[in-house]
């Protein structure tokens, strides 16, 4: 009689960068894919204008900066896990339904990614205060962004179930740095839109970027490339065992 065993999360994660390494990978992404690290999506106030881009701290010390469609985020096994059965966090669905999620903590298998208005000078926005605001979303699931207190009591500050509004924006101030939490329901891809804007000091009017659009993709399985790897080596170690 034989028995069959569901491969271990290590040995998916294995499969998915023997596909990278391949190149295989590359064939399901043009675009870099970011997969772990620092990174922020930040807001940049540069020959009078606003922008919004991901600048990744890979590599060190300078970093990298992306533009819209330039780099992917991914979320991969580590980010699966179920909504909370506090009714607080019920604007995330139903208790115990799957999420994927970006979290305010580091972990080390997952993009730590951060907000961050650390490339506009203090001084320059009406009480250094500039909005992050949230236009377009499309993707197979909702996404929500949030923060949690001390106590454990969420804001939730953005949230496309019940549509997009202006409510669905977050404050950055000039030149600092902050964590949120990045929630998705449902695996796929997720193309985000979003407007850094704000008011100049000195009566110099109110000021928006372009919209900017960036890919998170959640990949809570290996890539059918992957998949083939995959049976390769499990191929491989039975005949070592053989």
């Amino acid at each position: 009689m034989s028995t069959q065993t569901t491969p271990s999360p290590a040995l998916w994660s294995a499969a998915w960068h023997a596909a990278a390494a391949l190149g295989l990978a590359g064939a399901l992404h043009a675009q870099t894919v970011l997969r772990s690290g620092h990174m922020d999506l930040g807001v940049a106030y540069e020959a009078g204008e606003l922008s919004v881009h991901i600048h990744s701290d890979d590599p060190e010390p300078d970093g990298t900066e992306y533009g819209p469609g330039e780099a992917v985020i991914e979320l991969g096994l580590a980010a699966q896990t179920t909504v909370p059965a506090s009714p607080q966090f019920a604007f995330l669905g139903a208790p115990g339904d799957p999420l994927y999620l970006l979290a305010a903590t580091e972990n080390p298998a997952l993009p730590f990614l951060g907000l961050a208005a650390e490339e506009v000078e203090p001084g320059l926005f009406a009480g250094n205060l500039l909005t992050l605001t949230l236009t377009g979303a499309a993707g197979p699931g909702e996404f929500a962004l949030f923060t949690v207190d001390a106590f454990g009591s969420p804001t939730v500050h953005m949230n496309t179930r019940g549509g997009i509004t202006a409510a669905d924006h977050t404050t950055l101030q000039a030149g600092s740095h902050g964590h949120a939490q990045w929630a998705f329901t449902a695996p796929g891809d997720y193309d985000l839109t979003f407007v850094a804007s704000g008011t100049l000091e000195g009566g110099g009017g109110s000021v928006s970027s372009e919209p900017a659009t960036f890919r998170f993709t959640v990949v809570p399985e290996p890539a059918p490339a992957a998949l083939l790897i995959l049976g390769g080596l499990g191929c491989w170690l039975g005949r070592r065992r053989g």
